[in-house]
């Protein structure tokens, strides 16, 4: 058997846990980050070195923020949907993650996959789902198969790479923090135990002291449906949900979505 597998990359906890646990049972991985417009360049160049750190045999970042916008985006705002009537479904990102990664095992001749899902969430089924709709792969989900084993999963995980070397970042150690051009998810911390969130929690939204005194208006200009300048500024679609974003998120109060056990801030999608 081919014992080479991709594996699609966040640089956070779940994803830099599966590398050496992967190599540890015999396969050579290859990382594959989607960069779908919820980092900068200097996250981007932190991902692409930590997979090296961990040992990735190979490593490549893809930029999907542009095909986000075309293919979910567009159709989202021009149907007026939103995911059981709650908010946009930011975690669209999944499917292009999943297409990009498979066109990467299709260049390497394997048919292994893995990601870093939980067993707890929707994402296994985004991931897997789509997996098996674009072919004959093996999905491989390393956090869902521990689960079986251990009760803290993300301590389990911490002290699993830190005994082998491996510092793991704060802002990663209580959370998983997932961002693109929609907006932001997380889970983990006191949401997994069904508490009230914590400062840490609050993501994009700032604290209270920070809220304006004056409301913030912007003016979007829209053609046949598709939102294509602000303010008179015209820009691409990755560029202009942006720019919506980086407005709305230093005004927009404490306001989050509670699903199943994840907040969402897709204020950016809701403004338009």
């Amino acid at each position: 058997m081919n014992k080479t597998v991709v594996l699609a990359f966040s640089g956070g906890l779940d994803t830099s846990f599966c590398i050496p646990y992967l190599q540890e049972r015999g396969w050579e991985v290859h990382t594959v980050f989607a960069d779908t417009g919820g980092v900068d360049a200097d996250e981007r160049a932190y991902i692409e070195q930590r997979a090296a750190e961990l040992g990735a045999t190979s490593h490549r970042t893809v930029d999907i923020a542009q095909p986000i916008w075309d293919s979910f985006v567009v159709p989202l705002i021009q149907a007026g949907q939103w995911y059981q009537g709650q908010y946009p479904l930011l975690v669209s990102d999944r499917y292009l993650i999943v297409e990009h990664s498979l066109k990467r095992c299709d260049e390497l001749a394997t048919r292994a996959f893995a990601h870093g899902c939980t067993g707890m969430g929707n994402d296994q089924v985004r991931f897997d789902l789509t997996v098996k709709a674009l072919g004959d792969y093996d999905i491989l989900a390393p956090i869902r198969e521990i689960q079986r084993e251990v009760g803290e999963v993300r301590k389990y995980e911490r002290e699993y790479l830190e005994a082998r070397g491996f510092a793991v970042r704060d802002k990663v150690k209580a959370y998983t923090i997932n961002e693109n051009v929609l907006g932001v998810t997380m889970s983990g911390g006191e949401i997994d135990c069904w508490e009230e969130p914590g400062v840490g929690a609050r993501g994009w939204c700032k604290p209270r002291s920070q809220w304006p005194s004056q409301a913030l208006r912007r003016t979007i200009r829209f053609e046949q449906g598709v939102a294509v300048a602000i303010d008179g500024v015209s820009m691409s679609g990755r560029g202009h949900i942006g720019a919506v974003e980086s407005r709305v998120r230093r005004i927009w109060r404490r306001s989050w979505h509670v699903h199943r056990r994840h907040h969402h801030w897709p204020q950016g999608a809701h403004r338009l």
